[in-house]
């Protein structure tokens, strides 16, 4: 009895905080990575976990504590894991969407939790050694609740999708219950009897329904406005997927939020790729470029097309932007220019540890409200940036229209200046290059050719771009309606006192 505690034990910690790893994953997909997302998940989990031990404690007071009562919740436990993709979907389609995500992760953990007293009090007999088997059968569920989300974490989220997860949990809980039910009998004749069990439950792992729902769930969740999912790729990074555009070009969503757009035309800019070939235009000779975040490859792209680079850096977190590229034959040769390396890391992280001094630093960051964004947006960041810039360098990189974000850039930069929501910000003051910008842009080239083609729409683009107006820190600040904020790593403000629902007016 008291190795069958041991495993349970074990066996509970490994599938519940798995199971807590792939939620926080989906809830924080399904509301586009907002910091809030872990927060509901934690409570949710901790509730049903408190809620469960409780109803637990009261099973065992009444003599409940068996080997069946532990069966039984661990096939309540795996089939509703193997259901949960298909009520995930559900659950999406609906209004209060987050509260039967909430209400979902609190059966799952509370059927979970009934199972702790239950096993403690299967491996904890009377007598002296009361202690020792309390902290052995705990230790159990620490090693599991350790290595379970390391297992799921690191190999099964980058070889199945969520849903797949979610439902290989449901296997291994319907797996789990066999041992207390072999304990309940005693002859090798009924203990045969339980193979069918067995051959059951991975007739159920193949049921089409099943498999289609666990599949598919990402799909159903993801943002996909009026076109279709081109490329969807899981890894344990992250989840990137694009969808058809209203025009030729696609959209790039990171974590289901807007990351980028394909195009590459100036004077198509559907994404604003304007703000790139500025770039070219500030600086005249730049030669070594360091890219933080490649998302969809269209900026890297444009930097490329500089005749005087000789080196780009582009440092990435999740390698399935590679793939995704390559799927994209305006953006793909990218992959194959000798003068760039692509570094799987955080971007933060590559620079503290770089000695290099670059030309241009380019960040194309995501929005300023979402989950750790303020490891790249926070003047630590910025001043870390500023070190990394060659003397005549430049550091551009993507506000999302916080102005809190531009009023930062100016804390840590002498220099800073705004662009639509672009930054560009250095040590020395570089408006004097603009009014060369057309003769430098026409100079750009890709595989051999000219980047801008010879029609009205590239002309006017390439007016516009002469014209432009580079707004100073002082516009924004009079205009604001509050004090602006400089961000730092202790603040996080921009993802939580002025995140996304903070109905913050000067945004």
């Amino acid at each position: 009895m008291t190795r069958l505690a041991w495993f349970l034990s074990f066996w509970t910690g490994f599938t519940s905080l798995s199971e807590e790893i792939l939620w926080v994953r989906i809830v924080s997909f399904a509301s586009d990575g907002t910091p809030q997302a872990f927060a509901l998940v934690l409570t949710a989990f901790l509730g049903g976990i408190a809620l469960g031990a409780l109803s637990g404690k009261r099973l065992s007071e009444k003599g409940k504590a068996t080997p069946g009562t532990a069966a039984w919740l661990l096939l309540i436990a795996g089939f509703q894991l193997m259901l949960l993709p298909a009520f995930i979907a559900a659950a999406h389609e609906t209004p209060a969407a987050t509260f039967w995500f909430l209400l979902l992760i609190l059966f799952g953990s509370a059927v979970k939790g009934m199972l702790f007293p239950i096993v403690h009090h299967l491996g904890s007999p009377h007598g002296d050694t009361v202690g020792r088997s309390v902290s052995r059968t705990y230790f159990c569920n620490i090693l599991g609740a350790t290595t379970g989300p390391l297992f799921t974490g690191l190999f099964l989220l980058d070889r199945f999708s969520s849903g797949t997860n979610l439902q290989i949990l449901g296997i291994l809980c319907l797996i789990g219950a066999m041992l207390p039910l072999a304990h309940l009998v005693r002859t090798a004749k009924i203990r045969a009897a339980l193979s069918p069990f067995f051959v059951g439950v991975l007739g159920l792992a193949s049921f089409p329904y099943l498999q289609s729902s666990g599949s598919m769930l990402i799909h159903e969740l993801a943002t996909a406005g009026e076109g279709t999912i081109r490329v969807l790729i899981e890894n344990r990074h992250g989840i990137v997927h694009s969808v058809a555009g209203l025009g030729r070009d696609d959209i790039v969503y990171g974590g289901n939020v807007y990351d980028g757009n394909t195009n590459i035309d100036l004077a198509n800019n559907s994404n604003l790729i304007d703000r790139a070939y500025l770039l070219y235009g500030l600086h005249p000779e730049p030669r070594r470029v360091l890219v933080i975040g490649l998302s969809s490859g269209a900026w890297t792209r444009v930097v490329t097309a500089m005749p005087s680079v000789e080196k780009i850096d582009v440092v990435e977190i999740n390698p399935g932007y590679i793939e995704m590229i390559r799927a994209y034959p305006q953006l793909s040769p990218l992959l194959d220019d000798p003068r760039i390396e692509i570094h799987i890391d955080d971007g933060r992280r590559w620079l503290r540890r770089s000695h290099e001094k670059f030309d241009l630093i380019v960040m194309n960051t995501t929005f300023h409200w979402r989950a750790n964004i303020t490891n790249l947006l926070s003047v630590e960041m910025m001043e870390r940036v500023r070190e990394s810039l060659a003397p005549k360098g430049i550091f551009a990189f993507n506000t999302t229209s916080s102005d809190d974000a531009f009023y930062t850039a100016a804390q840590a930069f002498p220099f800073a200046y705004r662009f639509r929501n672009f930054v560009y910000a250095a040590k020395h003051d570089f408006r004097d290059q603009v009014p060369s910008i057309k003769e430098r842009l026409r100079k750009m080239r890709l595989d051999g050719q000219a980047v801008l083609t010879d029609n009205p729409a590239t002309e006017q683009s390439l007016d516009s771009l002469a014209a432009v107006e580079l707004i100073e820190p002082r516009k924004i600040v009079d205009r604001s309606r509050r004090p602006l904020v400089t961000i730092t790593d202790q603040n996080m403000i921009t993802e939580f006192r002025f995140g996304r629902w903070s109905g913050d007016a000067s945004k």
